[in-house]
């Protein structure tokens, strides 16, 4: 019997040890290998200004490799509407986040100088005040993905932007604005958006344009943009299609191969515009947004590799 319990034991031990040289035989994960989609996580930055801004951050499985997508709701709408799309976007291997810019869904309150907190009224914002939907709002939100792209779980510099009427204007704005930041011997401080999506952009809305932006170099020749509309709504198509050609006239005049294409116009057989358009399933935006992206941009990611962005101040 004794015989028996230490036989037992000795295949035990054997067993153990060949588990372990297996387990040790194992290839180590390769680097940049993909990884868990992480849940979606709530966030918020807080801008110079001192405005809480709210949004939900949809984590890549592709760390490095990924692009990241801000998304923006247009006019009193809510990054809530675009959760199902983020999540859709998320799976395909992008790094999004939906934000709600000041004045909007969860983003409505601003910090006073004496601490006290003021309710941010969307009726009583000016054309003057658009400014900070780009100064602050959109600038507070990249320091974020700045701190993703550091951590590895992002590429900052394939950076995207997805706005919505008003949202759209924002976004032509500050990518006009990352271009123009000075550039020094050993710091890069910008030229970090690669890509554009508007969404029913406007001409002009509440007197917020982006005439001045859209007369700079890098949006005029060189930045990837694609508009989508809604033929149904005349107007609002009708602004569209003027943005679009604004930009495609000129880019047509130094266009050698069909391939080098980087405008394009989703026109869709609806009279939605805007969020409604853009969270719409049948309206199929996550097939263009992912053209866009996973074809387009990802053919220019290997001009724009990842690079650790941090400053001597961080």
């Amino acid at each position: 019997m004794r015989l028996q319990i230490f036989s037992l034991f000795v295949a035990l031990c054997a067993l153990s040890i060949l588990d372990l040289s297996i387990i040790q035989a194992q290839p180590p994960a390769k680097p940049g290998a993909r990884r868990d989609i992480p849940p979606p996580e709530t966030v918020s930055v807080t801008t110079k200004d001192g405005v809480i801004i709210h949004g939900t951050y949809f984590g890549s499985s592709l760390g490095k490799k990924a692009i990241p997508v801000i998304m923006l709701p247009g006019w009193e709408h809510s990054q809530k509407d675009l959760t199902g799309l983020a999540l859709a976007m998320q799976k395909e291997g992008l790094a999004v986040i939906t934000v709600d810019l000041r004045g909007h869904g969860a983003s409505k309150s601003i910090q006073g100088p004496g601490g006290q907190i003021v309710e941010i009224n969307l009726d009583r914002i000016r054309s003057s005040d658009f400014d900070a939907f780009v100064t602050q709002d959109l600038e507070a939100v990249k320091s974020f993905l700045m701190q993703e792209n550091n951590k590895g779980n992002l590429n900052i510099e394939m950076l995207t932007i997805i706005g919505c009427d008003f949202s759209a204007t924002a976004a032509l704005n500050f990518a006009a604005q990352d271009w123009s930041w000075p550039i020094l011997p050993s710091i890069k401080q910008g030229q970090d958006v690669k890509g554009l999506i508007l969404v029913s952009p406007p001409k002009t809305f509440k007197g917020f344009n982006a005439n001045r932006a859209l007369q700079t170099p890098i949006l005029k020749n060189e930045l990837s943009i694609m508009v989508i509309a809604g033929e149904g709504d005349r107007n609002s198509f009708s602004d569209a299609k003027r943005i679009f050609s604004t930009i495609d006239k000129i880019r047509q005049k130094n266009l050698s191969d069909a391939k080098d294409r980087t405008i394009f116009f989703a026109a869709k057989p609806n009279s939605l515009e805007g969020t409604d358009l853009l969270a719409d399933p049948r309206s199929n935006c996550l097939k263009d947004i992912l053209f866009f992206t996973k074809v387009h941009m990802a053919e220019l990611q290997a001009s724009d590799p990842w690079t650790d962005r941090t400053t001597p101040l961080q």
